[in-house]
């Protein structure tokens, strides 16, 4: 029963993603606390430049975040839909990504990598377009613009760049040279419009400063907290039975439920490494590695029947966040 009223057919079971992120968010926006950048996450210029409308006010960071939190889970439940990768259409993967997200209270404000997750996400949904499509030169350069925009709020953004030449050999199956330049051109042409700015405004030096010196801070601490490992272990039990459940049924499912699953697979695998190998990468992850996880948490909760042990999975699942929220988080 618990499953069934979060994984709803109907268009109205959009009203729970709000509902449940709003339970989760109760307390920042009731007591909401002032804004801190993290150094090593919050140097990049366009976190930077949207950061500064927040200061001296405590309320409209909160409310942002909550907002762009929101957006992002519609927006995963609308590739879904889009897409057609899961077995119905349903806002399931919305209503995951909101509840996993805001489970933990540091990332309840203003962080930059809900604005980053938010590029990401319109980047993957322009890679999803290239499917079928050989030689298509629009959507791959969207997905590298878009995608080298989202690392100018939140570096860490930048390991998901191989994304983009892998999408080309598994969605588009094209080896042609000039459409392996597009996604060259898509991330350089932010990063150049930047530059040319800070150059002409004379800043140029001072945003290298603060990037090398912002990649030497050690936020990644947060691996090691009892509460954090406990959480991510159940999130990652899931995830491998919604992988299990995808090859048992591999067989029934369409070629490009299989390509898409490959291309978040591949997210995951690049978004995860980055706590390891940027030391500056903090629990914000969390917000970008989710993308592939709740679609793979919802299918598994999707495939077959809904049987007791689903139900209790689920219902144990939930249960699991909410107290982690409540208990184990506050220090992570």
């Amino acid at each position: 029963m618990f499953l069934r009223l979060f994984n709803n057919k109907n268009v109205y079971s959009a009203i729970l993603i709000p509902i449940v992120a709003l339970l989760f968010w109760m307390e920042p926006l009731r007591v909401p606390v002032s804004l801190v950048s993290v150094p090593g996450e919050g140097m990049m210029p366009l976190y930077t430049f949207f950061a500064k409308f927040f200061t001296g006010s405590s309320i409209f960071p909160v409310v942002t975040g909550f907002v762009l939190i929101l957006l992002n889970a519609l927006i995963i439940s609308l590739l879904s839909s889009e897409f057609q990768f899961l077995q119905h259409r349903t806002f399931f993967p919305g209503i995951l990504y909101v509840s996993i997200v805001s489970s933990f209270p540091s990332l309840q404000t203003f962080h930059p990598v809900y604005p980053a997750a938010l590029f990401v996400l319109l980047s993957v949904y322009y890679i999803f377009s290239t499917y079928h499509r050989k030689n298509e030169i629009s959507s791959t350069f969207n997905a590298s613009f878009l995608l080298s925009v989202g690392a100018l709020f939140y570096l860490q953004v930048i390991t998901l760049f191989p994304l983009i030449l892998i999408s080309i050999f598994v969605l588009q199956k094209s080896d042609n040279w000039r459409l392996l330049v597009i996604p060259l051109i898509g991330i350089a042409l932010p990063w150049l419009l930047l530059w040319a700015f800070l150059f002409v405004s004379g800043s140029d030096q001072t945003f290298i400063s603060s990037i090398f010196s912002g990649m030497k801070s050690v936020n990644n601490q947060f691996i090691f907290n009892v509460g954090f490992l406990f959480a991510t272990g159940f999130i990652f039990l899931l995830s491998a039975l919604g992988s299990i459940s995808l090859v048992n049924s591999v067989s029934i499912r369409k070629m490009s439920t299989r390509k898409y699953f490959i291309i978040l697979y591949w997210m995951l695998g690049l978004s995860i490494p980055s706590v390891f190998l940027l030391s500056s990468t903090g629990l914000c992850i969390i917000a970008i590695s989710t993308i592939p996880v709740s679609f793979l948490i919802s299918y598994f909760f999707m495939a077959g029947k809904r049987g007791f042990w689903r139900e209790f999975l689920f219902f144990l699942f939930m249960a699991t966040l909410v107290a982690g929220h409540l208990l184990l988080f506050g220090q992570v």
